[in-house]
């Protein structure tokens, strides 16, 4: 499948706002809460970003598969809203370099 390099750049930029963030975990709670069977087990809807989700599962599959580490790790960055400043700090470049990347990433998707 081939993929359009300005559609992936935008998915990819604005995946984390499609995230739900209630999913954050609890770190105050401790081992005796963890292992207690009283409690009711919590249900979640069904997030209506089904497509988003089966995109990005698709997509990453494919960037793991011709992606250098790297390119893989900037990839998963970006998705979950880290910024190419942040990105470029974490790997060492500027934030320039980390946008350089990310295009590099985008050409060898559209290959695919």
């Amino acid at each position: 499948m081939r993929y359009d390099k300005a559609t992936v750049k935008e998915f990819i930029l604005n995946y984390h706002k499609t995230i739900n963030s209630s999913d954050a975990y609890n770190e105050d709670i401790d081992i005796d809460d963890f292992f207690n069977v009283n409690d009711q087990a919590e249900t979640h809807d069904i997030d209506n970003n089904i497509e988003e989700s089966i995109f990005y599962n698709e997509l990453e599959a494919v960037v793991e598969r011709v992606a250098t580490e790297k390119e893989h790790n900037l990839f998963l960055l970006l998705c979950n809203g880290v910024s190419f400043e942040k990105a470029g700090s974490i790997f060492g470049v500027k934030e320039a370099r980390a946008k350089q990347m990310l295009n590099k990433l985008l050409d060898k998707l559209e290959l695919v």
